[in-house]
Parts: structure tokens; sequence; C-alpha cells
């Protein structure tokens, strides 16, 4: 996807107070959007999660971007946050980052929590810590059930993985889906989970076979999955269908049904949604 340049127009819609500097003579802290920010001349992304994006292709920014931005800015306003840097940085040089708030009533806290909490950002797995990734996923429910933030408009809603209707209208995007898996398969180096019964046109989840390999090491059988009930998130591209490429376990979150019985640890969860 081509990055578009909102930085021009970031700095006056970024509060006031980002905009000055501090009396330690530190560069201020300014949000770009719900899920990056810029300290100097530095620009960070926040680990594990997804605002509505920065850079897009079009005019107009996405829906919910303004406020998932004030909401970022907001907790960055409220102290003097520490930011500890995890994994590489991406292709742009961009570092992802654990941001935790040092002043204030939520002294210590995750910053994307706190956002996941108030429906600013959803949960895209990246790193390796699986407990806190999982705190990101309750708190990513409990907004979602209660329709806060960004889970009050049609663009984020839960997508149903066995409707192709639906599915294939998320083409292109980051989404979060849920629907039974009919059938699982492998081949091409790729194992299958497919929602429909034709897997070259209905939504489908695959993850390659050595990453397959290893969650099934560690209590995670993909083609056990026939029969459970899952939510699967990330980018849906057109391949054979719409489809999602399945990089990291909490990408995929069990369900509470008997045929997931055991699988751990791919997450199993409350079928509502909550």
């Amino acid at each position: 996807m081509r990055r578009r340049a909102f930085l021009a127009g970031a700095a006056a819609l970024g509060a006031a107070g980002s905009r000055r500097a501090r009396a330690d003579g530190a560069a201020p802290f300014q949000a770009l959007s719900g899920d990056r920010f810029r300290r100097g001349d530095t620009e960070y992304r926040l680990a594990d999660v997804l605002a509505p994006p920065l850079y897009v292709l079009g005019d107009a920014p996405p829906v919910h971007f303004d406020a998932s931005k004030r909401a970022l800015q907001r907790l960055l306003n409220a102290g003097a946050p520490t930011l500890a840097a995890v994994g590489a940085p991406d292709r742009w040089g961009v570092a992802g980052v654990i941001v935790s708030t040092f002043t204030g009533d939520a002294k210590g806290e995750d910053v994307a929590a706190l956002l996941a909490a108030g429906g600013a950002v959803r949960v895209a797995p990246q790193t390796d810590d699986l407990a806190r990734i999982d705190r990101l996923l309750a708190a990513e429910r409990a907004a979602r059930r209660d329709r806060r933030g960004l889970w009050a408009h049609d663009a984020y809603r839960l997508r149903r993985a066995g409707d192709l209707e639906d599915a294939a209208a998320g083409v292109g995007g980051f989404h979060v889906l849920e629907g039974a898996v009919l059938s699982t398969g492998a081949g091409g180096g790729r194992v299958y989970l497919n929602f429909g019964d034709d897997y070259r046109t209905d939504f489908t989840a695959s993850a390659a076979t050595r990453l397959a390999r290893r969650w099934k090491a560690a209590g995670l059988d993909l083609a056990a999955l026939g029969g459970a009930r899952v939510r699967v998130r990330g980018y849906v591209e057109a391949i054979n269908g719409p489809s999602v490429d399945l990089a990291h376990v909490r990408q995929l979150e069990i369900l509470g049904t008997d045929a997931a019985a055991g699988a751990s640890p791919g997450r199993r969860d409350d079928p509502s949604g909550r």
C-alpha cells in the first residue's frame, strides 16, 4: 500500500500541549494516528495494535481516524511515557514500541491496552509476548461488546467468515472475522482452514507449514480444527476468494466449542464476542 503523507497536517491536528517543547528540553510526543507517534524526527508505532491507518490511498482519512489519534495524544500528554522497543524496525525504519504511562491515574499501564479498551485500536499480533497480547485481546473484546470507539462503525464490525459476500467486502483491509471451519487441508507448503464448500472462492485462512508444525508442537493443531468455531484477524487478500495469512498464533482465537477442546495456545473464547 502506498504511504500517504498526512504528516503535513499532523501538527495542526495535534493537541496544543504536544506542540510545545517540554521544560526539560526534550522534544514533545506528537500523535500521528491512533497507533503512531513522533518524537523529534523519529517515528514510532505501537506494537501489537492497529488504528485506522495514517497512510492510505485516497484523500480522506479512514473512519474514526481523528478520534483514535486524539486518544493516543491524550495518553502521550499525560506525563512522560516510557518506551520499550520490540522487534526489528519495519521496512520504513519505524520501530515498534511498548509504551507505558508515567503519571496520572493510569500510571504504569500499557498505552496499547488503554487504547484497545476504549475502542481506539484493534489487536494486530506481532510480538512474542503472548500474555500481553491476551490482555490486549481481552480489552478489545470488552470494547467490541460495548460498541466503544471504532466498534460502533460498520467499517470495523466483526465480519462473518462463512458469508462469502461479507468476507469478500473486506478485501484490502484489516478485519476480524468469525465463523465455523468447515474443513481443513494442506498443500503447497501451507495448512488451510476453509470456511465454505468451495475453497477456490470462499473465505480461507492459512498458515505456512513450518508455523503450523511449531504451533502443533505447542498444542494448537490447525488440521484438527474442522468443525470448530474460530475468530480470525488479519489483512484480507483476494487469493482464491478472500483469505487471511496466519503469521502469528494469536491471529486465531478458538471459540468455546467441543471441537476446539484442548487446542491451546490458540486462544479459546466466548463465541458471542464478549
